[in-house]
């Protein structure tokens, strides 16, 4: 199965699910992004399905093309691809004010640990197994 990938502003997106908790929740706009390390999600979109700052968090400030914040971690059930699903993920959770509308982005951990190939001419993503 392929994923078709859309353009905005230039950069690649394309729609997840994530559960948290048992609570899934549609993220329509995530940047697929090979420069970022990890996830990150819009801390507005998921506290939708109950993801809230407790004082146990790790925080962190993460330093990006889109500047720097400040974090929050959560470990949410699943990150959902198409078909591709990746358990026990490690997600920031932040503002993401980087003056485009994005619910997330979707960095390397997932592409690598899903096996995912990126066909930048065809716009779409293959599995690589």
């Amino acid at each position: 199965m392929a994923i078709d990938l859309r353009l905005l502003h230039g950069l690649p997106l394309v729609c997840i699910d994530v559960v948290f908790s048992g609570r899934r929740l549609y993220l329509e706009n995530v940047l697929l992004d090979t420069g970022s390390a990890g996830i990150i999600l819009d801390a507005d979109k998921v506290a939708e399905i109950g993801v809230r700052p407790e004082g146990t968090d790790r925080t962190a400030i993460i330093h990006g093309i889109g500047g720097t914040e400040i974090v929050f971690t959560k470990w949410f059930d699943a990150v959902v691809l198409g078909d591709w699903t990746v358990s026990g993920c490690k997600v920031e959770i932040g503002a993401m004010d980087y003056g485009i509308e994005i619910d997330g982005i979707l960095g390397f951990d997932f592409i690598r640990t899903a096996g995912l190939l990126i066909d930048a001419y065809k716009m779409q993503i293959y599995a690589s197994h």
